[in-house]
């Protein structure tokens, strides 16, 4: 690279401004949200039917949670690169993995204690796994954030 040129690139690059700044960067981020939590919640809503699926099979407890939880798993892999282009990869695979491994391993203690949930109560609780994984994703968005304006870092 000519010597000029590293500086002129430095310099296009600090003074383009960031996509919440450019116009329609609120919209943008506001439907990125509600696309992000819809994906969430149906992420939970479907690894809750897999396991509840797996378990209406009457297998052997132990085989039911390996298959149902590793059903789960896929179809979450499956929705997240079905999502991705529109999500980004990273905010997909990661909050949509821990909701399909955590909502069946809930199921099946639950299951375990006696606490036997029915298909809506499951479904549910799906959905609110997804939720509750959405909540968390946001706030730490939040808190990122204020903690790079305290260090001085533009927006």
């Amino acid at each position: 690279m000519a010597q000029g040129t590293s500086t002129r690139v430095s310099s296009a690059i600090s003074e383009t401004p960031p996509a919440s700044a450019r116009a329609g960067g609120g919209l943008r981020s506001v439907l990125f949200s509600i696309g992000d939590g819809m994906f969430l919640l149906t992420g939970g809503v479907v690894a809750a039917a897999c396991m509840r699926l797996v378990d209406s099979l009457g297998w052997n407890s132990v085989l039911a949670w390996i298959v149902g939880m590793g059903l789960a798993m896929l179809l979450q892999t499956l929705l997240a690169f079905a999502a991705a282009p529109l999500l980004g990869s990273i905010e997909t695979m990661v909050p949509s993995m821990v909701v399909a491994m955590t909502c069946p391993m809930v199921l099946d203690f639950l299951e375990m204690i006696g606490a036997d949930l029915g298909w809506s109560w499951s479904v549910s609780f799906g959905a609110g796994i997804g939720f509750a994984m959405f909540l968390f994703v946001e706030s730490y968005g939040v808190l990122c954030r204020k903690s790079l304006r305290r260090a001085g870092v533009p927006r």
